[in-house]
């Protein structure tokens, strides 16, 4: 199903999912901080040190995201050439009878 926003663009269930993760890791973070244990620059190290490792995961996940879609492109690329080089061969082959 998807939900369309009023400037045109569509949501999946992905991204709404992801969104959802996105909103529950904030609102998470939000309340670790209000109740945490540790002195303000002990939780601030850690919180350093956890969206460093969070966002590196986050691009990794991306860009593993992005070269299946750029294989996934290629490949059909390299079909849609395959039939038209084979389609060319069959008109010269037509032609020439």
């Amino acid at each position: 199903m998807k939900l369309i926003h009023q400037n045109g663009i569509t949501l999946n269930t992905t991204m709404k999912v992801v969104g959802a993760f996105l909103l529950g890791t904030a609102i998470g973070t939000a309340t670790g901080l209000l109740v945490a244990p540790s002195s303000g620059s002990s939780t601030r190290k850690q919180l350093k040190k956890k969206s460093k490792k969070y966002s590196q995961e986050a691009l990794d996940i991306a860009s593993d995201y992005l070269d299946s879609l750029r294989k996934g492109y290629n490949k059909k690329v390299d079909s849609y050439a395959g039939n038209g080089k084979a389609a060319i061969e069959s008109l010269k082959e037509s032609v020439k009878l």
